[in-house]
């Protein structure tokens, strides 16, 4: 069976077109084909022209606030709005100071902004709010693609309306560039970013850079990261301001790669360029860090005071980069719980011994840049995938009695096989207790249903979310303006089910963050089978995630984090990994 040609190179006439008067309309991606579509010479965007667009199309219409907008606006001459006479939404008492501090680093001539303030601070919020009040025209956020739609609603609502914005993903960040020999449009998905990463040409100059969950730029190689550096690199040498948003921003400082323009601005020294990762800790050493490693080369806060304290000094304390505990903002403290779970001998021992054999092919190499990848380490990844689902009725076990509290649930997880099983399990463990029982998941599958899904959670419509996404989803307790229309989520309390521990430090406080946001904290259940190499997995994971936390000012956290740590370590040390 064929697929969906490809579009002509030239926009046709569609019917009942009579001149050069009819207006653009760009698509989307995923257009299928139809008459009067063509893809746009210039811009490579599917474009259709005349006075309406067909309801077919619908569909596909240019989201606010996106490339496809941006480029329509273009084609067809429409100005930017001016701004809109309303009074600003009121931000909380701590946010203020914030914002004053981005403007004035934007003032100072400061090349961006890290903004590092813990899950539920409101980083959204204050990041519009700050950008809405600078002498810029057109604004690129680059975000997560499900949660795309709460930026574009959260810029109608903090935005005062006088920029132009664009709200992309990672992914689909190539699609802004041209280059002069190669057509990207054309060309399969991953040589089109590869090429734009290279040598591709950002087609508009940005006047400001948001990249939420920053961290995602830790590796300087990834796409990415190298797009980034390409939109940073505009044809009139100016630079575009980069506000960078991210709770989670190192685990170790050799991830501050993506604000090593910032340490260097403060610092005065010449900004390190594109060089390998040991010409960057010496850069990093000439900057004043120690970088005491331990006998394995790995990097550990509590080694580390001096340069716990000279991330603070460089980017907190000073002009380019904010940082505060929960504490200090008046949020909550995040409650953590470790659940151990009890299988039959003979499960714990089929259980122990994928454990086992992962542990022997991985280790206990538990940072997020670990690649789980070779032959050998994806069939021992397969095996406690396999093993996962023993635990999976004990996972709905305490989801359920969650639930019967009064909490709506959230349960991330690794495997996607595992968020079928959890589902079903959870549901019927639901109903058999007469609790409502509907179960939503969210996974890659289903992209184009995720915000329904997600929407259906937060308006209480169900009370069980599983997903393997740890990042970009909403899913706290009263988030205001949830679908753009002014709806506002449920106020029950949220709880973080975490029924796979196979994340890294950063990634783990992800998962918890899903739920809570904007001031609203969730309680955080670890579930693990004690006695396996599950439970000393768990602690290294804790582990990873207090050396992000004491990076991030978040000094009670990470000896909170620890504490867990040291607690499945000394329970660890009383048991055999495998029963007799």
């Amino acid at each position: 069976m064929e697929g969906p040609q490809p579009l002509p190179a030239q926009p046709g006439r569609p019917p009942g077109a009579t001149g050069r008067d009819q207006p653009y309309h760009v698509l989307t991606t995923g257009c299928p084909p139809y008459p009067g579509v063509a893809r746009h010479a210039r811009w490579g965007l599917p474009v259709y022209r005349g006075r309406r667009l067909p309801p077919a199309l619908a569909d596909f219409a240019a989201p606010r606030h996106s490339w496809e907008r941006l480029v329509q606006d273009v084609l067809n001459g429409v100005p930017p709005a001016s701004a809109r006479e309303r009074k600003q939404p009121e931000l909380r008492d701590y946010q203020r100071p914030r914002v004053e501090k981005m403007r004035a680093a934007y003032s100072l001539g400061a090349p961006g902004f890290l903004l590092a303030d813990p899950t539920g601070s409101g980083k959204t919020p204050m990041a519009i709010t700050t950008v809405s009040g600078l002498p810029v025209q057109l604004v690129l956020v680059v975000t997560k693609l499900s949660v795309v739609p709460a930026w574009r609603a959260a810029i109608d609502f903090f935005g005062t309306g006088a920029q132009r914005w664009v709200v992309i993903n990672p992914e689909q960040m190539w699609r802004l560039f041209e280059h002069p020999w190669h057509p990207l449009a054309t060309l399969p998905v991953d040589e089109a970013a590869a090429i734009a990463a290279q040598s591709g040409r950002c087609r508009v100059d940005f006047g400001a850079v948001i990249t939420d969950e920053s961290h995602i730029l830790a590796d300087p190689m990834s796409i990415r990261s190298r797009l980034h550096a390409r939109i940073m690199d505009r044809a009139d040498g100016e630079r575009p301001w980069w506000l960078r948003l991210s709770a989670t921003p190192f685990t170790a400082p050799h991830e501050t790669r993506y604000v090593a323009d910032l340490i260097a601005h403060v610092t005065g020294a010449e900004e390190p360029g594109d060089v390998d990762r040991s010409a960057y800790l010496d850069w990093l050493r000439e900057c004043g860090f120690e970088l005491i490693t331990d006998t394995g080369g790995r990097w550990h806060h509590v080694d580390n005071a001096h340069d716990v304290e000279r991330v603070k000094e460089l980017l907190y304390d000073s002009a380019v980069g904010a940082s505060s505990s929960p504490q200090e903002l008046g949020l909550p403290d995040q409650a953590r719980e470790l659940r151990p779970v009890e299988l039959s001998a003979d499960d714990r021992r089929k259980y122990a011994q994928a454990w086992h054999e992962f542990r022997q092919e991985v280790g206990l190499a538990t940072d997020d840049e670990t690649a789980l990848h070779g032959d050998g380490r994806q069939a021992a990844l397969r095996r406690v995938q396999r093993a996962s689902f023993l635990k999976t009725a004990h996972v709905a076990a305490v989801v359920a009695d969650l639930v019967a509290e009064g909490y709506q649930v959230c349960v991330p997880t690794w495997f996607l096989e595992t968020v079928h099983a959890l589902v079903e399990h959870i549901s019927w463990e639901l109903k058999s207790r007469e609790l409502p029982h509907r179960v939503v998941d969210i996974t890659g599958e289903d992209v184009g249903l995720r915000e329904r899904k997600r929407q259906a959670f937060q308006l209480g419509r169900c009370k069980v979310v599983v997903f393997n996404a740890l990042e970009g989803i909403n899913l706290h307790a009263g988030e205001r303006n949830l679908d753009g229309e002014g709806t506002h989520a449920t106020t029950a309390p949220r709880a973080t089910v975490v029924a796979d521990v196979l994340t890294g430090g950063k990634r783990t406080l992800q998962a918890e963050g899903r739920a809570s946001r904007d001031g609203q904290h969730a309680l955080a259940v670890y579930v693990y089978v004690p006695g396996t190499t599950e439970e000393a997995w768990l602690a290294r994971m804790l582990r990873s995630a207090a050396n992000t936390q004491a990076l991030a000012r978040t000094s009670a956290d990470a000896r909170a984090l620890t504490e867990l740590a040291d607690q499945l370590d000394a329970h660890a040390g009383t048991t055999a990994e495998v029963p007799a």
